[in-house]
Formats: C-alpha cells, structure tokens, sequence
C-alpha cells in the first residue's frame, strides 16, 4: 500500500484561501506527476469523482496552448486567476425564489427610498406604499401596495437601504408626558406647518408643488391631543392671528360640544409665531378671555428648555411621508387636494395604528374609545376645512365669545363692578351678531 502524503488542510480549505491556484495544485499532481485520481483525491482530502470532474473540465474548457502554460511553468497568482478563469466556480444563488420580489419591484422601492428621500424602516415603508398606490391601475403599481413587510425587509437588506436614526445626545430618552396619568384632551398642542417646505420634501415633490401654489393651500393647521394623538386639521391660503383664534375655538366647540366634557379643564401648548400671540404676554390674556367659556386656556412653549413641541412637529413629519409624498403627484386642483386631505385625516384618526408611548399600535379614535369616554365616535365626523373659504360661519360661532371676553376685560378696567346698559350696548356694537344677542346680555344682570 502506498504511503500517500496528506496535505496540511483540505481541499474545501484550500479553497477558501485560493480557489483556482488549488485546483491547478490538483490538475498538476494527476497531469504533470502521473499520480492516480484516488491517490490525489486522498491527499487532498476530497471525492476522487472531484478531481475527476476538474481534470475533465481543464482539459474541456482551457486552451491547448494555456494548458501547456499552466503545467510547465511557474507563474503568479494573478496570472493564474486569468488562464483558469474559465473553472472558477459558478454562483450557488438561486437566481429567483417564486417568495421575494421581483427586480422591477425592487427597483421601485429604491427609488422611493433613496429619490423620494423617505429613508424609513420596513414597516413604515410599507404604509408609504399602500398609501401611495392603493387606487393605482399599473399592475406593477399594484403589486407594490400589497409587498409583504418581509419582502420589503430583503429588499432593504438586499440594496443596503438603511434607515436614517436620529437620537438624542448622550442617548438618553425623556418622555414628553406622564402618559398613564394623562387624560384624553387634557393637554393639547397646536401649531401651523408650511407644505411648501422645501427640506422636508424631497426635490421633484417639491419643485411639482411650487408649481401649483395658486390651486392649493399652502398652510396646514393642526391641533392635536397628548394622550390619544387625535387631531383636528384645517388649511388656509394665508397665515393670521385671526385664523389661529378660529380654528382652536372651532376645534375646542367640537371637542365640548361631541364629548360633553365641560368639567376638564384643556391646557394648549403653542408657540410664539404671528398666527398665535407672537409671545406678547398681553395678547396671550386675551385669547385666555376668550377660551374661558370653553374651559381652555393656551400657553407659550419656552424656546429654551419646552420639548413638548416636538409632538405635534413629529407629527408633520409623517404628513409628509404618508400624505404629501406619497400622494402629491395626484393632486392638481383644490378639489383634489380636499379630497385627499379629509381621507388622510380619517385615516390617521381612525385607521393608522400609532407606535407612540401608550398607543400599543391602536388608532386615536381606538384611545379614547377604550378610556370611556362617551360620544367618541362623533369626533370622527368633524370636516376638514379651509378656513379662508369658512371665514365668515367661523365668525359667527367665535363673535359670542369674543363679547364675554370683552365684557371681562372692560369690568376688570373698573374694578369688577357691574357695567351699565349703556356700556354693555357699545362693546355690542363692536360685533355682528347674526342673532339677538340677549342669551348673551342677560348672563350680566344689570
């Protein structure tokens, strides 16, 4: 019996190191040394069918010039790698599996995710695609609206699509509220967001929007709840004070009038912009005259330590990533752009599952239904508006109560005492009223 030598490490090791210089190592022992397949595939520690297999295909597949090259002389590495680039082993990757998606898909959800900028993880990159192509007629369109969160999890690892992170210094985490404590519609915040934002939105949305700055508004108001993330939304061409004040009087009056919850008193947070108090601590009293009757009172976020902001900033952050992008290529007039927004508003209060702290994936309307509060479902119901169109009904819900501010602000100038009739009738000249105002007059008596 022969005493073959045995090489350090086996053919599979060989391999890993270098592929081609190992395989020619076995073409020469069996071509060059005369040594016999099985005595060659013991040393190598290997099938003999596989040296086999690599003399046939050298013989097959290399040049009869190359092979003489390959046998007799000694060469590198690199010039090795080009002569026996022909048996250089072939990719075992399934090249389809009937389970992943397509390569058009593929391609799509990159493009989303990389032109469109939404550089979101998978779950959130699958809402984005239901959004935008849920009522899609191109097939391919199609099939991205129903693409699996495990689809879209390889195809994110397939094409290194990596989520943008952004956290906080040192890593701590704060939450906002104490929200096991909180109640429904006890804090709320309010605020206006540009749609026109040109570093929030990517390029083409953007530049297809500014097209289109005179059919559709260009400024989205927002109030929305702490506890439950409910929000009321308006829109408007302009930005005022005096569209502030509407829209939360608006907003509260529905909140009073659909929960009947007169006995909680409503704190809104906002900040110092021209469409709220602009941070003059005078106008501030004013408004909180006017919000008394509705057990509200405002306040201003300090600029220096007041995080509290950044829920309803949050908050305008996924309107553009599940509202504006995916779905501005649609919108051409303001009859669209009404009818995408009040779908968009239903949808995040009643058919987007949150992931904030307390939410447990349930939608707004889902939160307050399970606190018990009664009438919930009415919430629900109330409209989108565009407040420069709405102005005129607006003022006539608002005048009331601007006229018990005033009466409180002109009894507090003397001193509290009762005013007379004359006095009551001209702060009521300063008002239209499109009814007797008498329920109003007589809660002074004079």
């Amino acid at each position: 019996m022969h005493n073959i030598p045995k090489e350090p490490m086996s053919y599979k090791q060989y391999k890993q190191e270098n592929e081609l210089v190992t395989k020619l190592r076995i073409i020469r022992r069996v071509c060059s040394d005369a040594w016999t397949r099985g005595d060659t595939a013991t040393s190598f520690a290997c099938h003999r069918n596989t040296v086999s297999t690599l003399v046939r295909a050298f013989s097959q597949l290399i040049p009869v010039s190359d092979q003489q090259i390959l046998l007799t002389q000694s060469l590198s590495e690199d010039r090795i790698g080009i002569l026996m680039s022909p048996l250089h082993d072939l990719s075992t990757k399934p090249h389809h599996h009937p389970h992943t998606a397509t390569d058009e898909q593929s391609d799509r959800v990159t493009h989303i995710f990389n032109d469109l900028r939404v550089k979101t993880g998978p779950k959130r990159l699958q809402t984005l695609l239901r959004r935008k192509y849920h009522d899609s007629v191109d097939p391919v369109d199609c099939s991205l609206s129903t693409l699996g969160i495990t689809k879209i999890r390889t195809i994110c690892k397939n094409r290194e699509l990596k989520k943008e992170h952004a956290r906080a210094t040192g890593g701590s985490y704060r939450p906002l509220y104490d929200y096991t404590g909180l109640a429904c519609f006890e804090y709320m915040h309010l605020d206006t967001k540009h749609i026109l934002d040109k570093k929030a939105l990517p390029p083409s949305v953007y530049e297809y929007f500014s097209t289109h700055t005179k059919e559709i508004p260009r400024y989205e108001w927002n109030l929305i709840d702490a506890k439950s993330r409910f929000r009321f939304t308006a829109y408007s061409y302009e930005v005022n004070a005096t569209f502030g004040l509407y829209f939360l009087t608006f907003a509260l009056g529905c909140i009073r009038t659909a929960l009947n919850n007169w006995e909680m008193p409503i704190t809104i947070g906002q900040d110092n912009g021209v469409e709220f108090c602009s941070g003059s601590p005078r106008k501030a009293i004013d408004w909180n005259n006017t919000l008394k009757p509705l057990n509200a009172s405002i306040y201003a976020y300090n600029p220096y330590w007041d995080i509290r902001k950044n829920l309803i900033e949050r908050s305008h952050r996924t309107d553009d990533e599940e509202f504006l992008i995916p779905r501005g290529e649609f919108i051409h007039t303001e009859e669209e752009f009404m009818t995408e927004a009040r779908n968009y508003g239903t949808y995040w209060n009643t058919g987007r599952s949150h992931s904030g702290i307390g939410m447990k994936g349930r939608t707004p309307l889902e939160v307050i239904q399970q606190s018990g509060i009664m009438g919930a479902g009415r919430l629900a119901q109330i409209p989108v508006l565009i407040l420069d169109h709405h102005i005129n009904t607006l003022q006539e819900c608002i005048t009331p109560l601007l006229f018990t501010s005033d009466i409180r602000a002109t009894e507090q100038k003397k001193q509290q005492t009762i005013l007379d009739m004359k006095t009551l009738y001209d702060l009521k000249s300063k008002y239209f009223f499109t009814e007797d105002a008498q329920n109003v007059l007589t809660y002074y008596p004079l």
